[in-house]
């Protein structure tokens, strides 16, 4: 009884496996209809009709791993500096802005 589980769920993997397309940087020179999804912020070409089902679609180890790091580089290089505080002559010129009322205070002169 366990052996026929076993197989069973064993086909059902690869069922689910084998309906899986591995996505493409670009369009690959083929006969066939070029069409792409976006799956983890960059597209995803593949062959066949465009609206496929993007569970189906998925990037493969080397090409996930290779992208997904240069992403992060280039994110931590274009990283925003800290902001610096305004010199004190350049406060000394900003005019003092009069302290805001409440909402309390406000709905009070109503």
């Amino acid at each position: 009884m366990i052996r026929i589980i076993a197989l069973m769920f064993m086909f059902l993997v690869a069922i689910n496996n084998a309906h899986a397309i591995e996505c493409q940087n670009g369009m690959q020179s083929g006969h066939g209809y070029w069409a792409w999804r976006l799956i983890d912020g960059r597209k995803c070409w593949y062959e066949g009709a465009p609206g496929m089902n993007k569970s189906l679609l998925h990037w493969s180890v080397k090409n996930g791993a290779d992208e997904s790091e240069t992403a992060y580089r280039s994110k931590q290089s274009q990283a925003t500096p800290e902001v610096q505080p305004a010199p004190l002559e350049v406060l000394h010129m900003v005019p003092i802005m009069p302290p805001q009322l409440t909402f309390e205070e406000r709905w009070r002169l109503r």
